[in-house]
This record gives C-alpha cells, sequence and structure tokens, in this order.
C-alpha cells in the first residue's frame, strides 16, 4: 500500500501539458507588422503639415486660387531677402545656376514662387527671371487665401 500524500493532487497539476500549441513566431511576426504600418501610415498622414524649419515666410493674400501639381519645385524668399530653394540658402548670383540644375533634373516641373509679403517686388521678378532664363516653362507665385470679409447689417 501506497504511503498517503496530500500533495498528490498539486503534483499532478504541475504535470499538465496544454493542448494547444503555441502560435510561434508568426503571431509575433503579425503583431510587429500591424504596428510597421500603423506608424508608416500615421507618418503619410502627418507628413504634408511639415513645414520647412528656420524659414518664415508671410504670404500676401489673394482671392484667386491656382493648382499647381503635386512634385512643383519651391522657391522661397525671405523678408531679408534669402532665396531658399530645396533647404538650401542661396544667393541672387547663384540662383539661375541652381535653378538650371533642378530644370534639367525635371523638365516638366513647375517653379512655385513664395515671398513674403514684404519682399521687395523686384527680388521676385529678379527669381522669375532666373527660373525663365533657367528654362522652366511654368512658373506661379504662392499666395494664402483671403479671409472673407464678414457682412455688417
Amino acid at each position: 500500500m501506497k504511503p498517503f500524500n496530500p500533495h498528490r493532487k498539486s503534483q499532478q497539476l504541475r504535470r499538465f501539458k496544454p493542448t494547444r500549441k503555441p502560435a510561434g513566431i508568426f503571431s509575433v511576426g503579425i503583431v510587429f507588422s500591424d504596428a510597421a504600418l500603423l506608424a508608416l501610415a500615421f507618418f503619410l498622414a502627418v507628413s504634408p503639415f511639415i513645414m520647412q524649419p528656420g524659414i518664415n515666410i508671410t504670404l500676401p493674400a489673394s482671392p484667386f486660387t491656382g493648382g499647381a501639381q503635386f512634385g512643383s519645385m519651391i522657391l522661397s524668399i525671405t523678408r531679408s531677402g534669402g532665396f531658399y530653394f530645396k533647404d538650401d540658402r542661396l544667393d541672387v548670383s547663384r540662383l539661375a545656376e541652381v535653378l538650371e540644375d533642378a530644370a534639367t533634373g525635371d523638365p516638366g516641373a513647375t517653379l512655385i514662387i513664395e515671398a513674403d509679403e514684404l519682399v521687395p517686388v523686384g527680388a521676385v521678378v529678379a527669381a522669375w527671371n532666373a527660373a525663365l532664363g533657367a528654362g522652366i516653362s511654368e512658373v506661379s507665385i504662392a499666395t494664402r487665401n483671403a479671409a472673407k470679409m464678414e457682412e455688417i447689417p
């Protein structure tokens, strides 16, 4: 006769073998791919709202809206007269050369000139002439939409 063992039931429970097998590395891979796709979707949704750091421009208001195509080249002119193209600061002497290189790299692209409202017109015209001289056929000027006037009764 076997001696009485009060821990017999707990020993049987410790030797319990599960009938289901774990899913393995496949389920872990699914979780990581879901997280990566979610992060990618977030960055794609937020990326158009990211502004260029260090370039402060207040665009003049205009009631006219034109549409430039996606992938246009952007030339920014600050109040101090600094030219920025593809995040590089340029001076007037190098502007035509850089725009010509960009025009040969992307022959059908539109150039958008973002000029602060306090920039002299001469600087905008100089940039426009440099773009036309570089072979860029379509040049647009960026403005912000004018706020609608409130009707006073």
